[in-house]
């Protein structure tokens, strides 16, 4: 238990800069990774942005990459 907490404060200092996100299905998985990627066109970004809410600044979403994950076999976890 003790190891378990001191690993869990880890966390909190070491982000690894990753999520990973699920959707109801594959077509909404499509329609968020197409909204979210319109603006770049051969990695340089277009004048419109996406819907961005009062964390983006913050979150730095203007730097964020959204893509597919990887099949879950491929994953270190």
């Amino acid at each position: 238990l003790h190891e378990y907490r001191k690993e869990k404060e880890k966390v909190h200092t070491k982000p690894l800069g990753m999520a990973f996100v699920t959707f109801q299905n594959e077509a909404m998985t499509a329609i968020i990774l197409k909204d979210f990627n319109a603006c770049q066109v051969q990695g340089c970004r277009c004048r419109l942005e996406p819907g961005s809410s009062q964390f983006s600044e913050v979150l730095h979403v203007h730097n964020w990459s959204v893509s597919y994950a990887p099949d879950p076999q491929n994953v270190r976890w």
